[in-house]
């Protein structure tokens, strides 16, 4: 039998640690803080899930990707 739809609010969130050359932003579902990515100016971006797991990946939205499909498969 299949579970119904459920509504989920995804959030992205700059952090103050963002400056020039350096991005931080912060990825909430329905206001739970699911993880982290950072990117230096030229460099990958590094993904930080809650458990602590780091990984690389090419772009933010690859990252934000990443973090939600590692969100369904482990939290929902």
């Amino acid at each position: 039998m299949s579970k119904g739809n459920k509504k989920v609010q995804v959030e992205v969130k700059e952090t103050p640690n963002n400056r020039e050359g350096f991005i931080e932003l912060e990825l909430y579902v329905n206001d739970k803080k699911i993880g982290q990515l950072q990117q230096r100016e030229g460099q990958t971006v590094t993904v930080t899930t809650n458990s602590g797991t780091e990984s690389k990946v090419r772009t933010v939205d690859e990252g934000i990707n990443k973090l939600i499909m590692d969100y369904n498969l482990h939290q929902m």
